[in-house]
């Protein structure tokens, strides 16, 4: 949905890397936003002006939220806390607060501590894209095309704050949806986090065996695809799964069941408790689409 003028005259984005990237290269390219004025504490800020991702690429925090009506951090969510601690008193009045981090309890804490009074006007939010890919290089203006972005409002969030994020993200083809920040983080755990340690560990395994080589070269695309989420980064994954940490652990459980019961067939050559096992495995996965 293309505005006939911008919504928004200046957007500040905090963290340009793929997600903060792609988000200024969509606003740019449907023209939703007169000027979106990039900030990273390390070079993808200066990368994503080269790019043409963002108008300007800024020294601080400050400089990147002076004039700003709508600021998005779209950092790690272990980069959140000195983001929001940083932006409060260079916010401007009315300037509304979103970001797009995987986890919301504590970005939330961290938000309600920092930003005082402001509080009121940020909406916790998380875009359901990505790509096992990083950095403003990889940014890509379609990446929220029909994708769902979640918006997290707390009891004191204002709905038409929550309308304005939502008329923002819409112009970049994103799907809006709104859940309960605490169940948020437990279906995260289900949906995304966890797969995505399991991704690593089979990864870890693979490699660690004595045919790591042999399956790099024989491999196809049913190990490409069970694993793609497992050349993601091993940094912001750890500190994803830290974050998030009981309710991986309480997806972890689950799946620890899960296949203790498929070694326990495979080692009793119990066909039946395969089959079993695997059906009502595959019949979930096929309403997956």
């Amino acid at each position: 949905m293309q505005p006939a003028s911008p919504l928004v005259q200046r957007i500040a984005i905090l963290g340009v890397g793929l997600i903060g990237g792609s988000l200024a290269a969509a606003l740019k390219r449907v023209g939703a936003v007169a000027q979106v004025a990039g900030y990273s504490p390390n070079d993808d800020a200066r990368v994503a002006r080269a790019l043409g991702h963002v108008d300007v690429a800024c020294d601080s925090v400050a400089e990147a939220v002076a004039g700003a009506s709508f600021v998005v951090l779209a950092a790690p969510v272990t980069a959140m806390p000195e983001l929001f601690a940083q932006l409060r008193d260079a916010l401007e009045p009315r300037a509304i607060v979103t970001d797009c981090g995987s986890t919301k309890r504590s970005v939330i804490d961290a938000a309600r501590r920092a930003l005082g009074d402001a509080f009121l006007r940020y909406v916790p939010g998380h875009p359901i894209a990505g790509s096992e890919h990083s950095g403003p290089q990889a940014a890509d203006p379609d990446l929220f095309r029909d994708r769902r972005w979640l918006l997290c409002p707390v009891e004191t969030t204002p709905q038409q704050h929550c309308e304005a994020v939502r008329r923002l993200v819409e112009t970049v083809g994103a799907q809006v949806s709104t859940l309960d920040p605490a169940l948020h983080d437990r279906v995260f755990a289900e949906a995304s986090h966890w797969p995505h340690a399991v991704a690593f560990g089979l990864s870890a395994a693979i490699a660690g065996g004595e045919l790591a080589e042999q399956a790099l070269e024989f491999s196809g695309a049913g190990l490409r695809d069970t694993t793609r989420v497992g050349a993601s980064s091993p940094a912001m994954w750890a500190d994803i799964l830290l974050d998030n940490r009981d309710a991986c652990l309480a997806s972890a459980a689950r799946f620890r069941a899960s296949n203790e019961a498929i070694v326990a067939a495979l080692e009793a050559g119990d066909r039946d408790a395969l089959v079993e096992i695997f059906s009502a495995a595959s019949r979930w996965r096929n309403r997956l689409g």
